[in-house]
């Protein structure tokens, strides 16, 4: 469907971005030809977004709401995504947010015979589009290297980087001295948590006055009541008992989030809460084993896997206690988005500049500890009214400090500054 609204002179139209979500935005032009240099015809910088998604997470939630926020009287907003099934849902929903969108998939992943046409594609795109200010945005560092050298080419005027997960360990001489040449090569590094800089800082090159510290945020107009119906489906699809106590974690199943120290915890949670069902949304190369670690508890009747869900959403109203297991942690868009739902939340990385401060808006359990964590839980569980006011000023703390609108202001600060 598309409607006609006023917005410098473009059509806009009607979609849903990865979460479910209607959201409003231009037309999209999918060829760099029709964006080039003789229609260039504002002083908007132009901002390109450049993402290498294996998967879809928080990083790419980041980038939609960054995509969606960034103010259009200053930027035009330019997005490059791969070329990949996975992330396919991604793509289409990144082009609601953008004002331009194309694939380009510079690394290995399609073998080492494609990088130089994968390489070319990226080039021409970032040429003919005219970019003055490139983001580039890595979980896995993947792609980085070949985009770096491409916008150097292609006359981009500054270039940022965003590692959504830092190191947490020593990294292998060879990659460590890489990463850390393009850490000297880039104008600029955006760091998503004081965390996040510290654990950079302490593996890679990270020279803190070319660093620039931006919380992750989240919109809260995306996060109003779900509908009792809504809820009361969930439960009857999942099978949870009426009055049952729904612990719960929205997060990829992959090693460094650590939830099987939070299933290690459930057999004592359930000892003192015993109609307290832990329901698990998401998907990843964990997820068998974590089901095998259920049935060796002996908890797997009280366990339940959703699998991905694109909008979590009505998954986050469904429960009573969020948890976040990780061990090394950086503002995750996951923990946000469960603090802007009015979870009662538990983290095990707090710290310094976190969503999360510690007996305020939240519990910070131990890393790596399964019986901080369940002390915590149990605590929540059994309390109503401490669950309800953890629940408010999870959401109060979103609502002050992270929120997308700010992230994007500061990051136009950015992208604005002199020479950019």
């Amino acid at each position: 469907m598309v409607e006609k609204i006023q917005h410098t002179g473009q059509q806009r139209r009607v979609g849903k971005n990865t979460r479910g979500r209607r959201v409003v935005a231009m037309n999209k032009t999918y060829t760099a030809a029709k964006v080039g240099p003789e229609n260039r015809t504002t002083t908007r910088r132009r901002i390109a977004l450049f993402t290498n998604s294996v998967a879809v997470g928080g990083m790419e939630e980041h980038v939609e709401l960054l995509a969606r926020h960034l103010d259009r009287s200053k930027f035009e907003v330019f997005s490059i995504c791969p070329d990949w099934e996975a992330t396919e849902p991604f793509y289409k929903s990144l082009a609601l947010e953008s004002d331009h969108i194309a694939k380009s998939t510079p690394d290995r992943r399609y073998g080492t015979l494609k990088l130089p046409s994968e390489y070319l594609r990226l080039y021409n795109y970032l040429r003919t589009w005219q970019i003055d200010v490139m983001h580039m945005h890595s979980t896995t560092y993947r792609g980085q290297i070949g985009a770096l050298l491409m916008a150097r080419l292609a006359g981009v005027k500054r270039i940022y980087v965003t590692e959504h997960l830092a190191p947490e360990e020593t990294l292998p001489w060879f990659e460590r001295t890489t990463r850390s040449i393009v850490s000297r090569l880039v104008d600029g590094i955006v760091c998503v948590s004081q965390k996040n800089y510290l654990a950079r800082a302490a593996h890679i090159f990270t020279p803190r006055e070319r660093t620039t510290i931006v919380n992750n945020g989240v919109d809260l107009d995306d996060f109003p009541a779900i509908p009792e119906e809504t809820l009361a489906a969930l439960r009857s699809t999942y099978n949870l008992p009426p009055g049952a106590l729904i612990l719960g974690s929205v997060v990829r199943f992959e090693p460094e989030k650590g939830l099987n120290y939070l299933l290690d915890a459930l057999p004592t949670i359930l000892v003192a809460c015993p109609n307290t069902y832990l329901l698990l949304v998401g998907d990843g190369s964990q997820r068998e084993a974590l089901e095998e670690q259920a049935a060796r508890l002996g908890v797997a009747d009280h366990v339940r896997f959703t699998g991905f869900q694109s909008d979590p959403r009505p998954y986050l109203g469904l429960i009573d206690v969020f948890v976040l297991p990780v061990p090394v942690g950086s503002m995750s868009i996951g923990l946000l988005e469960a603090m802007a739902m009015q979870r009662a939340v538990i983290i095990t990385f707090g710290g310094e500049g976190e969503a999360v401060v510690h007996g305020q808006s939240g519990f910070c359990a131990e890393p790596r500890n399964p019986d901080s964590i369940a002390h915590f839980v149990i605590q929540l569980l059994q309390d109503d009214t401490l669950r309800q006011q953890m629940g408010e000023a999870a959401r109060q703390r979103i609502a002050d400090t992270f929120s997308a609108q700010q992230v994007a202001r500061t990051l136009g600060s950015l992208y604005s500054a002199p020479g950019s």
